[in-house]
């Protein structure tokens, strides 16, 4: 006769779950409040380069305006226990001048020298900038 084998799901803590479950909701609202901010940057972009602008000053301009937008949103829909504003200001200052010097540097790299058109050049350097943004949102601006 054959032994038989009964398989058990594994139990997972309840400080698992939590600690999954936050990371889960944290990532959801970083990535709903930074595709709200990147909809203003885009849209300031494309407005400016209507109107005249060139690309590299239309994208500058348009990160400043969805850097605005992005504090706001983030502080609601994924960092919920940031630090107060008074301390987490200045730090997403500092990361929007790192990021806003990241964005310059990318898309003048991949539209200059790549010559790829501001319809790819950006979405590829907004991808970028996303990478590098959760991680400093997480560890330096609202260090949750």
């Amino acid at each position: 006769m054959v032994g038989t084998v009964t398989c058990r799901p594994m139990k997972a803590d309840n400080n698992t779950l939590s600690f999954n479950h936050i990371r889960a909701r944290q990532l959801l609202g970083f990535l709903t409040a930074g595709g709200l901010a990147t909809s203003v940057h885009w849209l300031t972009m494309a407005t400016l380069m209507l109107a005249g602008l060139s690309a590299l000053m239309a994208t500058a301009t348009g990160f400043l305006t969805g850097a605005v937008a992005n504090y706001l949103l983030q502080r609601r829909l994924a960092f919920l226990n940031a630090r107060d504003n008074r301390s987490a200001i200045p730090r997403y200052l500092l990361s929007c001048a790192i990021a806003w010097l990241t964005n310059i540097a990318i898309f003048d790299a991949l539209h200059q020298i790549v010559m790829w058109p501001p319809a790819i050049a950006q979405p590829v350097t907004t991808l970028c900038v996303a990478a590098l943004n959760y991680a400093l949102y997480k560890r330096l601006v609202f260090h949750e």
